[in-house]
């Protein structure tokens, strides 16, 4: 090493990249940050958008049986009283089930790989569903969708964690599950495309509504094999820049991504009897329940406002496009003030609005208000709560496992959403919007008494440590190898 870089090695980090060579890259200043300024922007143009066309494919596959329900599935399959709201109940069985087996697994793989062919299998049982004859059929399909489709959703705020600081993770998640708001509008335009310009003399509109959205998702799923980054450390010489993938590594140090076990129970044990855990677990049952049924009274409101078969379709689609300016807004908001609970309770708060127009009035039109008031107040919360316990759990093992835990108790009871709009109680449906209401209530107490909660405990820390030190990449491994985690003098929680 030459004598100048010896004695600049306060500002310099020299790293190996090979036998031989090294990578020097300033630690401040403006040249740094101009690094960082073009590694985020290709991060920004590859990454998000990649993972965000995968969740919309994850969403549309989801979905779609709302459209089909309008094209005639529960005619085609024979579906009788509650037989539909039962098959979409099967799904969240087989998505609960699966989702803290997908983090181990992505522990012992690469993520691209369990994303790659989770999406496969998944892509392959929402074709099959065009097949489906009968009830049991039906269930079968929506059954192991549940079980691949677990493996995309948690796996994605891990990722991104590798890439980004805790504080410009929000955003991004959002950008990624804000395809799921995409996929309710663009899936009702690809429902009334279907309805009004595909016939075919063997196949209901329904089922070549499932082909049409499920083949791409096939082979979509094997190029993520090949394509989908995993870490820094892996990013291509064509994509980044030797400074610029150094700086990626050292970002992710940075944001406690130093943990080198494989599958670490003390880290396990800790994710299940951290307080923290239960509260976003509380939190997001109460996001659940209602987000589950969204899909259930949506198509009744608008067939009551006298649409049918292709408009009714289209009329889909303006509450999803209200909840896509939602999403981004509340969550770039988020990131710039480092703020999650009060965004959580702020956006429960608007849902609740949306659930009392519900209730208290028996207008169409009113009705179909408050269900974009319900969109607009749900879907943020759904990034905001995966990057709040993202940014507040340290070590690999514990941050995959609290995330699969958050999804697990959350779609346990997505099941409860999809059986409270019993047909027998339409077109007022009480007893589902009472209960939808009740539990975004849940939301709003539950996140505001985790923000007080973990302010006192930063507040605290303050006071007893003084102000925080950043920690070494080894530093980070040590306090981790002795249990110490988000628990260390040094670590400040995101409220």
């Amino acid at each position: 090493m030459s004598e100048k870089s010896s004695v600049e090695k306060a500002d310099i980090a020299t790293v190996e990249s090979g036998p031989k060579q090294e990578v020097v890259v300033p630690q401040s200043g403006p040249e740094r940050d101009a690094i960082v300024k073009r590694l985020k922007r290709k991060l920004d143009l590859r990454l998000v958008p990649y993972l965000a066309l995968l969740y919309l494919f994850n969403a549309l596959d989801r979905g779609n049986i709302g459209n089909a329900r309008l094209a005639g599935i529960e005619e085609g399959t024979h579906l009788k009283g509650n037989q539909f709201y039962n098959a979409l109940s099967f799904f969240y069985f087989g998505y609960t089930i699966s989702q803290i087996p997908n983090m181990f697994i992505m522990k012992k793989v690469t993520p691209s790989v369990l994303v790659g062919i989770t999406m496969v299998l998944w892509g392959v049982c929402s074709t099959a569903m065009a097949g489906a004859k009968n009830y049991s059929g039906l269930v079968a399909a929506r059954f192991f969708m549940g079980v691949f489709e677990a493996g995309v959703g948690p796996a994605a705020p891990i990722i991104l964690s590798f890439f980004y600081l805790r504080h410009e993770l929000a955003w991004r998640t959002a950008l990624f599950y804000g395809s799921s708001t995409f996929a309710g509008a663009f899936g009702g335009l690809i429902a009334y495309g279907v309805s009004m310009n595909l016939a075919h003399e063997k196949l209901a509109p329904w089922q070549l509504l499932f082909i049409i959205e499920g083949i791409p998702t096939i082979f979509l799923g094997i190029i993520t094999v090949f394509l989908l980054p995993n870490a820094p450390e892996t990013l291509e010489r064509w994509f980044v820049t030797p400074e610029e993938k150094q700086v990626a590594i050292e970002r992710s140090r940075s944001g406690h991504n130093t943990d080198t076990t494989t599958l670490d129970k003390r880290q396990l044990l800790a994710s299940i009897k951290d307080y923290k855990n239960i509260f976003t677990c509380l939190i997001y049952i109460g996001l659940n329940i209602p987000l589950a049924s969204y899909t259930s009274f949506l198509p009744t409101i608008v067939s009551l406002m006298g649409y049918k078969h292709a408009k009714a379709q289209l009329m889909t689609v303006p509450p999803y496009a209200c909840a896509i300016v939602c999403v981004f807004a509340v969550c770039w908001n988020s990131d710039r003030t480092r703020q999650r609970g009060l965004h959580v309770a702020g956006s429960a708060l608007v849902a609740c609005i949306g659930y009392i127009l519900l209730i208290s009035s028996g207008n169409v039109k009113a009705n179909y208000t408050g269900a974009c008031f319900v969109a607009m107040g749900l879907y943020p919360i759904i990034p905001l709560m995966l990057s709040w316990v993202a940014n507040n759990n340290v070590g690999h093992t514990k941050r995959a496992v609290s995330v699969a835990m958050l999804n697990t108790f959350g779609q346990c009871f997505a099941t409860v959403g999809t059986q409270i709009y019993k047909s027998p109680t339409a077109p007022r449906f009480f007893m589902g919007y009472g209960v939808c209401l009740a539990f975004t209530v849940v939301m709003i107490v539950f996140s505001l008494g985790l923000t007080v909660f973990l302010k006192r405990e930063n507040d605290r820390r303050d006071a007893k440590y003084g102000a925080p030190k950043p920690l070494t990449s080894e530093e980070q491994q040590e306090a981790i190898n002795n249990g110490i985690y988000d628990d260390h003098p040094s670590f400040r929680y995101f409220i």
